[in-house]
């Protein structure tokens, strides 16, 4: 059995135009007491609702986050904030979290964070920009090495239509893979990693 570091959450409910946010605390987003039915896969709950899913593997050279949304749910691109920077000139504009993955020590990135290219899912009429992904997305970036042992912690919201799961440092241990889940340079380069 993985063991998973409880999260907080959030439930979020849209009520004539107006975005609520009712705080749920002391509710693990995660699956603790869930049976996981791919062990290579740590997973994301709210009470009897499952997520999301993430694992982790280094492919060659790279080390990919595969990420699967549960039908409903999505999570928040890696640059979200930068995004709705550049359309709202507001530098703390209101939008979801971003997704941050922060790998363990024994693991060194040669190269800026890649993402599936994120879908828009703004509400222009609340003045909300916000950009995420639904379905499988995924991570890449270029590893100068990765010891055996190592762990990603993925920090990130995950919502529905009317519920938000806080993803907090749930730990994702990095396996080996000889196959290719997916070609690195098909994915958008994080905006703004460059200047990291």
């Amino acid at each position: 059995m993985h063991h998973r570091k409880p999260g907080r959450c959030s439930a979020r409910l849209a009520t004539f135009g107006l975005l609520a946010w009712l705080s749920a605390l002391g509710s693990p987003a995660t699956a603790a007491a869930q049976a996981n039915v791919d062990p290579s896969r740590e997973e994301v709950w709210l009470g009897d609702n499952f997520a999301v899913s993430y694992a982790a593997r280094v492919e060659g050279d790279w080390l990919i986050v595969d990420v699967w949304h549960e039908p409903g749910w999505h999570t928040y691109a890696m640059d979200n904030v930068l995004r709705a920077r550049e359309v709202t000139g507001k530098a703390r504009p209101d939008t979801e979290l971003p997704t941050r993955i922060t790998p363990s020590p024994g693991i060194e990135l040669a190269a800026p964070w890649r993402q599936t290219d994120p879908t828009e899912l703004s509400q222009p009429d609340l003045h909300w920009f916000t950009w995420g992904f639904e379905n499988r997305s995924f991570f890449a970036a270029r590893v100068l090495r990765a010891d055996p042992g190592g762990w990603i912690e993925v920090d990130a919201q995950a919502c529905t239509d009317q519920l938000c799961a806080m993803v907090d440092e749930l730990r994702v241990p990095v396996r080996r893979s000889g196959a290719r889940s997916v070609d690195p340079d098909s994915l958008a380069v994080v905006r703004g990693a460059e200047d990291e």
